[in-house]
């Protein structure tokens, strides 16, 4: 059976299935997975999203980076709704407003906008899932490290105190467990001169790279933990989770 066809029954039954990844207590309020979905990455997807089954979130704000630049450097769609086979989603226009009014290179705009995008593919396992929930859509489009971290500091003013899940969408291969980990030391030692030789060098091979970062440094902003499913033996592509991050009792 396709997973492009199946129903929303069966997809929320494939999410269940697989058990949660979870080792410690804490709630999931970011996800790592892959641009597309594939027979190869299914499973792995499923683990993702069941660290967020039960839960209720008024929005899901979906990151993905734009395969080239933008006019618009961090460029939201003007939907009011995105439509898949399991019906409409609302955009939460207040929220999408409020990126605009927070920094200048927010734009409602269209210059990006698909139906190839990963919106698309993540949104009916979504919909699966939780029964009622807005959405905002966001593509980066710039490969400049200030971009990445702007974007960064306005999902933590915006967000941190909102019902909202946030999804980053890049391709992490793992065959390249190296990459993955030198890519997450450049972040966190804020290596702005590191990040861009790696955002532009061509030996790089994780698609979606400015979508991880950023989700990288909103999860330290929050003190979340970043846990990475490297451990799934089946994984074609790593995906991951960020959970809020227990204090250690004193």
């Amino acid at each position: 059976m396709s997973i492009h066809t199946m129903s929303r029954d069966e997809l929320r039954q494939k999410v269940e299935s697989v058990g949660s990844p979870k080792q410690q207590a804490g709630q999931v309020r970011m996800l790592f997975v892959p641009n597309k979905i594939d027979q190869q990455n299914f499973k792995e997807l499923c683990t993702t999203y069941n660290t967020v089954l039960g839960e209720e979130f008024n929005t899901a704000v979906i990151i993905e980076s734009y395969q080239g630049k933008l006019e618009k450097k961090l460029a939201m769609p003007s939907n009011k709704t995105f439509e898949t086979r399991f019906g409409e989603v609302p955009v939460n226009d207040f929220l999408r407003n409020e990126f605009c009014d927070e920094e200048d290179d927010f734009f409602i705009a269209d210059e990006g906008y698909s139906e190839q995008m990963s919106l698309y593919q993540h949104l009916p396992i979504l919909q699966a899932i939780f029964d009622d929930f807005d959405v905002v859509s966001l593509q980066i489009g710039d490969y400049d490290p200030a971009i990445i971290r702007e974007l960064a500091h306005t999902l933590d003013e915006l967000l941190l105190y909102k019902n909202a899940l946030i999804v980053f969408c890049c391709d992490v291969p793992a065959s390249n467990p190296e990459e993955l980990e030198k890519l997450r030391k450049l972040v966190l030692n804020e290596n702005e001169a590191g990040l861009l030789h790696y955002l532009n060098s061509n030996e790089k091979t994780v698609k979606g790279a400015r979508a991880f970062m950023s989700g990288i440094l909103v999860a330290r902003a929050w003190n979340y933990e970043v846990e990475l499913l490297d451990h799934v033996e089946s994984a074609t592509q790593i995906c991951g989770y960020a959970r809020f991050a227990q204090p250690e009792p004193v």
